[in-house]
């Protein structure tokens, strides 16, 4: 396969991060994250025609990182982007995690990386100094998947990336009401834990996709490569296709019949 980082060539993260040896071999154990940076590269690379039009020469691509935990994806990103493409960019990774933000600050500053830098905050209450073009979320648990997405929305993001994960939200609501849907039909899809958990999450991207949609966003849901820590492998990619936004009636069918209100779809 035609991996746009390919094995052979060092990358400095890479080697840097233990994915790579110094001679650019990938490491037999690390192989599923290379893997895994590729396939996530594509997916950047296929929305940068879009993300681009009508940006001036040198103006650079503004990207938000949302739960970027150890960052080889961003680091990823910030290669393809200054290194493959040779397009100038701005990109700020936040996470909760004190440590780990150091450690991703560190390893900017020892290769001497520009248009990088992490920080630690909260999703639900970030706001950034600067609009950024695109917004990726991997992994960012439960309802800071929603947060991250709602931001993107109010800041007319061209695009956005998500890997949603831990979506418990859904199935708490489900669990706590006596009568918990309106269709009996559905109801078995409820009867066993391990069923409703799993509906419930799908139930939950499916409301996420649709509120993007509603709000002037072409969405695809596209198969992922397994995260380390989480067999969740559906990623939500969202192209905005104009500025206006759709009359939202704040309604939502499936939610309604399931006699849910998810935060994706509460009105700030």
């Amino acid at each position: 396969k035609n991996y746009l980082i390919r094995e052979g060539n060092p990358v400095p993260f890479l080697v840097m991060t233990g994915v790579m040896t110094a001679e650019g071999k990938v490491i037999s154990s690390k192989y599923d994250k290379f893997r895994q940076i590729n396939r996530f590269l594509e997916f950047i690379n296929d929305v940068l025609p879009e993300v681009m039009k009508n940006k001036k020469d040198g103006e650079p691509v503004r990207i938000a990182d949302f739960g970027c935990g150890k960052s080889y994806l961003t680091f990823a990103v910030h290669y393809l982007l200054s290194e493959i493409r040779k397009v100038p960019c701005e990109i700020e990774g936040l996470d909760l995690k004190k440590d780990v933000i150091d450690y991703c600050n560190k390893i900017a500053s020892d290769l001497k990386l520009e248009g990088i830098r992490f920080s630690t905050g909260d999703i639900s209450e970030y706001s950034g100094e600067k609009v950024p073009d695109i917004v990726i979320t991997l992994h960012a648990c439960d309802t800071a998947t929603d947060f991250a997405l709602k931001y993107a929305v109010s800041k007319n993001a061209k695009a956005i990336l998500s890997v949603p994960c831990c979506q418990h939200e859904v199935n708490t609501q489900l669990q706590k009401k006596e009568n918990p849907v309106k269709d009996d039909a559905l109801f078995p899809l409820l009867k066993w834990g391990i069923i409703r958990e799993k509906f419930s999450s799908l139930v939950t991207d499916v409301l996420r996709g649709e509120y993007l949609e509603n709000q002037g966003y072409s969405v695809q849901m596209l198969e992922f490569i397994d995260m380390e820590h989480t067999p969740k492998n559906i990623l939500i990619r969202a192209v905005k296709r104009k500025n206006e936004i759709e009359k939202d009636s704040g309604k939502n069918v499936l939610a309604d019949a399931l006699g849910v209100n998810p935060e994706i779809l509460k009105k700030d």
